[in-house]
């Protein structure tokens, strides 16, 4: 059901090893995940977004891109399509303004809500939306939720608004499914605005990395100088970190992988501070309990639950 990445950093770096070259790069994640693939990076304030239709491993443009990108702030996806289409519409990573967003997960039974759904969606947003999929109009609730703290989508969100929005946009979600007595949302989202970046667990599996067990770019960073040692170097992370990498599974040895708990939301705010709270009042075992029966359909969140110790199946 798709993979995701999403890196923020304190520098301009290159994503290529993520995406391409390491152990179990988001290319190699592919061969499970072929309708698609997405990159959103930015240059100066402005995302950028390209994304094709084919298999990311072994598609030429998919290569030269990841090779050729150098960003703060970067979120890529390799789609199994469950909603809509292979057609680019359909294809992640959505973008709109300063904010990229992408989706891991489904909506099971939407038809029963989706006029619910719409309704809660600001009417500005309605005639923007391209695709079929579900996880497009979870974006476009989740700007509607930016929209009523202030933040329009030309705007960068301040302090820890997108955080705020993202809990909202998760409740709306579960509210939604319960009212009707539809299956729990699968939604684990990913969304940046080029400074904060905001990612939640809730249905599959994600991990992050803030710390490193070497970094081949050291002599690249500017919050480097020899001698000293990095935060990012250290086994216990600061509250002010220097990178953050968010994926479905993990990717690479040389970086420390703590996998997320149900209903964690976490991140870098708009002061490149980390944040990790939680989404829902649910405790994070009730959750997983929840979620338990569906953990089967990919052996990566199976694996992720029993990591974590909470889940039996």
């Amino acid at each position: 059901m798709c993979r995701l990445f999403g890196f923020r950093s304190a520098v301009n770096i290159g994503v290529h090893h993520s995406l391409v070259l390491a152990e179990n790069a988001l290319a190699q994640q592919s061969e499970s995940n072929p309708d698609g693939w997405g990159i959103g990076f930015y240059e100066g304030a402005s995302p950028i977004l390209r994304r094709g239709l084919s298999k990311a491993i072994g598609d030429g443009e998919f290569a030269n891109l990841a090779r050729f990108v150098r960003s703060q702030a970067v979120i890529a996806h390799v789609r199994l399509g469950t909603v809509g289409g292979n057609g680019l519409s359909n294809t992640h990573p959505f973008a709109l303004g300063r904010w990229v967003f992408a989706h891991n997960g489904t909506l099971r039974d939407l038809s029963s809500y989706h006029d619910r759904l719409m309704d809660k969606i600001d009417r500005k947003f309605h005639a923007l939306i391209a695709g079929e999929t579900d996880s497009e109009r979870c974006f476009y609730l989740f700007l509607t939720q930016l929209g009523l703290r202030g933040v329009d989508p030309q705007d960068h969100a301040p302090g820890i608004v997108a955080f705020d929005a993202m809990a909202a946009t998760i409740a709306i979600l579960c509210a939604l499914t319960e009212a009707v007595d539809a299956p729990p949302p699968l939604i684990n989202f990913l969304a940046t605005d080029g400074r904060s970046m905001v990612a939640n667990r809730l249905g599959r599996g994600l991990f992050f990395s803030t710390q490193k067990r070497y970094c081949e770019k050291m002599n690249e960073c500017s919050r480097w100088r020899d001698g000293e040692e990095l935060p990012c170097m250290h086994p216990l992370r600061a509250h002010e970190v220097n990178h953050l990498l968010i994926a479905s599974e993990t990717i690479s040895t040389e970086d420390i992988w703590e996998p997320l708990a149900e209903g964690d939301l976490m991140g870098i705010d708009a002061n490149f501070t980390f944040v990790r709270t939680r989404s829902l009042p649910d405790d994070a075992k009730t959750l997983a309990e929840r979620y338990a029966p569906f953990y089967k359909e990919d052996g990566q969140d199976a694996l992720h639950a029993q990591a974590l110790g909470l889940s039996r199946s």
